[in-house]
């Protein structure tokens, strides 16, 4: 069975989070991708580890790098570059999240790899994008969300009365921005992929993410309330202001759980006033101020009535968008994530079953499949090179020269 990224070659020089998040996606699918590494890297072997005995074994990498290869290049040296190159005469994409300009530095930039192979494709995913007055900075991705007015948006909500009250912005359980870069960069790349195939030269192109400008693009109903105001000439935010909505949001149980709810539409918020027993709270689903408050206060305190496991007991007989608040434990015991097959288990040479993420793509002909283990550093160096017609002899010398 073939997979839909089969004859797809990617080279991918990421680190970190991101840019194997993105290439994980796009090796799930079916591309061949071939790790780039250095092996001197300390973010290379990140914890928490897999252990068995004195065999250690990184279960971030696990989860990131599975169906990948890897080749150590010491990419400073004129021969590994030569290496690379060779590389690239067979590649389709090559992949990196350097900062701006060390890929021209290194004389792997797009402009030099198109001159090799003019049908590659380029894609740098940075933090702040090739160009911008931001384009050198550091940054992670709390400071991509900190510029994007993600952050901001991340707070408690604001209490009618209480709007003096300090609401400092909270540091999101997950990393939008490596995340949400990763999966803009997949579609980059895909889409380029897609455009080569249709023009008659199977001309490449260069590819630029910047996690900033994609975290940023997250946001397209604040973005139509601000561009709204902006055209009638209003400042300030207007309604919607973070004052929070009875019909939205998080409440608290007897047992000190939580419920997520998500009632926007009338019919749901309906029954979840029927649910709670509450039919009197039907018509008050979008008032302002005081009297938002109030609502808001009256449903919480229908909440604590009961336990998370009764009230959901209770709403299984009303149709309404109402959920438990879990955390990554309770998720992966979850009956949905359970259905969807979304954790895999894996027979490993050494540790024996261990668990990894499942693609959440699901393909009725051609589904995804964890094909191989995370490799280890440099594990696919000699058997790369022999596809580029080097002997053992010549892969001896390269190591003693420290090229590879």
């Amino acid at each position: 069975m073939t997979l839909p990224l089969d004859k797809i070659t990617i080279l991918d020089l990421s680190r970190m989070l991101p840019g194997p998040y993105c290439t994980m996606i796009l090796s799930d699918l079916g591309a061949e991708v071939i790790r780039v590494e250095n092996p001197k890297d300390p973010m290379s072997n990140l914890p928490p580890f897999f252990q068995k005995g004195k065999y250690f074994e990184s279960g971030f990498n696990a989860v990131l790098m599975r169906n990948k290869r890897s080749i150590t290049l010491n990419l400073k040296t004129d021969e590994a570059k030569n290496i690379f190159y060779e590389l690239v005469k067979k590649a389709d994409v090559v992949f990196d999240t350097f900062r701006p300009k060390v890929m021209k530095k290194l004389g792997i930039d797009y402009t030099t790899l198109s001159s090799i192979n003019p049908s590659i494709i380029c894609c740098s995913m940075t933090g702040y994008g090739q160009y911008g007055p931001y384009e050198q900075k550091a940054g992670h991705d709390i400071n991509y969300i900190g510029i994007s007015g993600i952050l901001d948006a991340t707070r408690e909500r604001n209490v009618f009365g209480k709007e003096d009250q300090e609401r400092p912005p909270i540091v999101p359980g997950l990393s939008p921005a490596d995340i949400g870069g990763a999966l803009i960069a997949a579609i980059g790349i895909l889409s380029a992929v897609i455009e080569r195939e249709q023009n008659p030269e199977r001309k490449g192109q260069f590819v630029d993410i910047s996690m900033t400008d994609s975290v940023f693009f997250f946001q397209p109903i604040v973005a139509a309330t601000k561009f709204v105001r902006d055209q009638s000439g209003k400042k300030g935010w207007g309604v919607g202001s973070g004052s929070g909505s009875p019909y939205y949001g998080v409440y608290r149980t007897k047992d000190n759980k939580y419920l997520a709810i998500g009632a926007i539409e009338a019919k749901f918020w309906h029954a979840l006033c029927e649910g709670l027993g509450r039919k009197d709270l039907k018509k008050k689903q979008y008032l302002r101020g005081e009297e938002n408050e109030k609502v808001i206060k009256e449903v919480q305190n229908e909440f604590l009535k009961k336990t998370q496991e009764e009230w959901l007991k209770v709403f299984e007989n009303y149709d309404t968008c109402i959920s438990p608040v879990k955390n990554f434990w309770e998720a992966c015991e979850d009956p949905q994530i359970l259905a969807r097959n979304m954790i895999v288990k894996m027979n490993h040479p050494i540790l024996g079953e261990v668990q990894n993420l499942a693609s959440p793509i699901k393909l009725s002909r051609t589904p995804t499949k964890i094909r191989s283990f995370a490799p280890k550093i440099g594990q696919n160096t000699e058997e790369i090179l022999k596809t580029l017609n080097y002997t053992d002899e010549d892969i001896l010398n390269l190591r003693k020269n420290k090229i590879v």
